[in-house]
């Protein structure tokens, strides 16, 4: 008889692939949808931007639109978690190179300085921001998508933090106090345009902030 791999099924070594040509191209597309409604939710808002309106910004059919989101309400839904964790990875850092450091209360002050350079290194995500916030009394559910995703995420790493300092005392409340100060901040300066009326040290106030808020329990005050 003939050896059991001479033959057969058991000779032929299973090929793993990635995604298929067509994969790719509805991957391709779908990008394209996004990238497209991007455009025209921050130049015309969420009420005046139409599925057509994001069909013509991508290049691509109405019916291919439909195709990847059921209606305008799901594909912004798909763009805020796009943007939002866009954003989130490029604060916790995206790859070995970009990681915060190891040790938490330097993570967190690494954090707060990026979270304090959005203005520049992110203007678009402060663009989405204020189109939220303008949308939010007419669009309740654009601006609960946008939080979700940012508790989904953004909160349970912060806390992650703050238990690395300060055990399990109020971490939570912690990580809240912490983000809710550099919100603050980039409201206040860049939403707002008051970088003029509160000229504020960025970099003083991150360090304070995660020295009051990260301080252990039993810290004098």
């Amino acid at each position: 008889m003939p050896p059991a791999d001479a033959g057969g099924d058991a000779a032929v070594p299973r090929k793993t692939s990635g995604p298929s040509a067509r994969e790719r191209r509805s991957q391709h597309k779908r990008q394209a949808v996004l990238d497209g409604a991007r455009c025209e939710f921050l130049q015309h808002g969420y009420a005046a931007t139409s599925m057509d309106r994001v069909a013509a910004a991508a290049g691509v059919s109405k019916a291919t639109v439909y195709g990847h989101f059921a209606d305008k309400q799901a594909l912004f839904r798909a763009l805020t978690e796009a943007m939002v964790g866009e954003r989130l990875s490029e604060l916790f850092g995206a790859s070995p190179q970009q990681a915060l450091p190891a040790e938490p209360a330097a993570a967190l002050r690494e954090l707060a300085a990026r979270c304090l350079e959005c203005r520049h290194s992110q203007p678009q995500f402060l663009d989405f921001l204020r189109l939220v916030i303008a949308e939010s009394e007419r669009f309740p559910e654009l601006a609960k998508t946008f939080l979700a995703q940012l508790e989904r995420t953004g909160v349970g790493r912060v806390t992650a933090l703050f238990e690395a300092i300060a055990g399990a005392a109020e971490a939570e409340l912690r990580a809240r106090l912490f983000m809710g100060a550099l919100v603050h901040l980039i409201l206040m300066q860049d939403l707002l345009h008051g970088r003029e009326v509160a000229p504020v040290d960025r970099e003083a106030y991150a360090e304070l902030l995660v020295r009051l808020v990260g301080a252990p329990p039993g810290t004098p005050g």
